[in-house]
């Protein structure tokens, strides 16, 4: 069985420039739309997550083209204002009441996080299944470890407009250097509360209810910052009237073991550190965030 996960890219953002209600609806009818192009192909949704689908298909071609045509219409239909990524592997599934689990599904939720907003992901062992037609649709994009996989997974991207392709370079006769191993997520520490943030995730910080990690702070605003998650690194994006005091752990950035502040802007790191919301660290040890990349 193949499984396709079908999630929309920045929905924070959206509903932070559209408002709630008209981004609500949006997003609804994207899933609507998205759901009925998965029928279409053959497919069936059997959950939606929030917002994202998670789809099955007995065919793999069907899987692929189903991909293909929801990325297509969504760029038609809202010029790039609302997106989506989309994640597929193929292999052996276990159902419960028509809703499927296991390893197959836990892949595919893997592939889906390294999409980005309007691409399609693929494993290698969906690209096997397919006929040599669709297999010509797409391009190797990279060999990923997968947490909890000894061995990489070989990564395909689908191919939407052949005339907007990046050329794969093949860099022969050098020698990679090796490998890190790259961090899976990242940990958060309030008082007695505790927040993780997956690969590709979002996470709201501030004093909202509607907010991931709730910080009970009258200097952090309701939705103070974004934080994410993505290769390897937190990107933490500031929202907020007071701004974000950040300290990281000594390391080889001139800014880092020093505390930083930014109001309306990112600051990107892959190491630990403390956060806090709206006041100076050194003042403010009751409402300090303590977060790791692991």
């Amino acid at each position: 069985m193949t499984v396709l996960f079908a999630d929309v890219a920045g929905s924070v953002e959206l509903y932070s420039a559209l408002g709630d209600i008209k981004a609500h609806n949006m997003v609804l009818r994207c899933l609507e739309r998205m759901s009925f192009l998965i029928e279409v192909n053959r497919g069936r949704v059997a959950d939606t997550i929030g917002d994202e689908i998670l789809c099955v298909f007995k065919k793999t071609g069907c899987a692929l083209k189903a991909a293909c045509d929801v990325q297509m219409a969504l760029q038609s239909e809202y010029h790039h204002e609302l997106n989506v990524r989309i994640g597929i592997h193929s292999g052996p599934t276990c159902m419960d009441n028509d809703q499927p689990f296991g390893d197959t599904v836990n892949i595919a939720a893997r592939v889906v996080a390294l999409a980005k907003a309007g691409q399609i992901m693929l494993s290698g062992h969906t690209f096997e299944r397919l006929s040599d037609k669709d297999k010509s649709r797409t391009r190797h994009f990279n060999n990923v470890h997968i947490k909890g996989k000894r061995d990489p997974y070989v990564i395909h991207q689908a191919i939407l407009n052949h005339n907007d392709v990046t050329c794969t370079v093949n860099h022969t006769g050098t020698q990679p250097a090796e490998r890190r191993r790259r961090k899976t997520n990242v940990t958060l520490r309030y008082a007695d509360s505790e927040g993780i943030i997956s690969e590709g995730k979002e996470f709201l910080l501030g004093r909202g209810k509607q907010c991931s990690l709730q910080i009970t702070s009258n200097a952090a605003s309701r939705i103070h910052a974004i934080l994410k998650f993505d290769y390897g690194k937190l990107i933490i994006t500031d929202r907020s009237t007071n701004g974000t005091f950040i300290r990281t752990k000594a390391g080889s950035r001139a800014s880092d073991n020093k505390e930083n502040f930014i109001r309306h802007g990112s600051w990107t790191t892959a190491s630990s550190g403390i956060l806090c919301l709206g006041q100076a660290i050194k003042s403010q040890a009751d409402n300090l965030i303590y977060f790791s990349c692991h």
